[in-house]
């Protein structure tokens, strides 16, 4: 069976609204990182797009990360609130047919999409605690990686419970661009979060 996305004007109305929305780039930052933007952690300055379910929020959020390239931001985080959705947003982005769909409007554009799984941060006994592959490779990415967008899937669990979550804890036994932390190291990178 072959999938054809379409564009659908309520989708294109949203990702037109957030780009509007969106405040003024305030300076490049370094080659690691997204630039900041104007009045960045300002929670009145957070851009909010309700929809139903079934309408096409993932078509959105894919889109609205290529739309998002354009202004110079190549790192985001995508936050799901089940394993469900998370299994199906992977396979949404990593889809040859929203590949081939996206491809039209941006050429030669891909996303990297790096999931945090829960079993990513589990050592043997005994043996070093390291940062898992995922957040290395999203930390260490580059902007003059001109046609790559790198994308964290993660589910909410592991980012907000903050008192359990092994990404928020600071005892590895490597460092990342000079953090031990993994939240402190993408925090470093500036991610756009959806």
């Amino acid at each position: 069976m072959k999938i054809n996305l379409e564009e659908l004007d309520y989708q294109k109305d949203a990702i037109n609204a957030l780009l509007k929305a969106m405040p003024e780039i305030e300076r490049e930052n370094g080659v690691y990182s997204n630039p900041l933007i104007e009045n960045a952690g300002d929670e009145k300055q957070f851009i909010d797009i309700k929809m139903e379910t079934g309408t096409g929020k993932t078509y959105v959020y894919t889109r609205t990360m290529l739309e998002l390239n354009k202004l110079g931001f190549f790192k985001f985080i995508i936050v799901v609130p089940s394993l469900a959705i998370k299994e199906g947003t992977k396979n949404f982005i990593t889809s040859d047919y929203a590949k081939q769909h996206f491809s039209r409007f941006f050429p030669n554009k891909r996303i990297d999409l790096q999931l945090i799984n829960a079993g990513d941060f589990s050592t043997k006994k005994g043996r070093r605690r390291n940062f898992p592959v995922s957040i290395m490779q999203f930390c260490h990415s580059t902007i003059n990686e001109k046609n790559s967008i790198q994308c964290l899937l993660i589910s909410d669990k592991g980012f907000l419970d903050k008192s359990n979550s092994a990404l928020f804890k600071d005892d590895y036994d490597q460092t990342l661009n000079g953090y031990n932390c993994p939240i402190e190291a993408i925090k470093d990178a500036k991610p756009k979060f959806i």
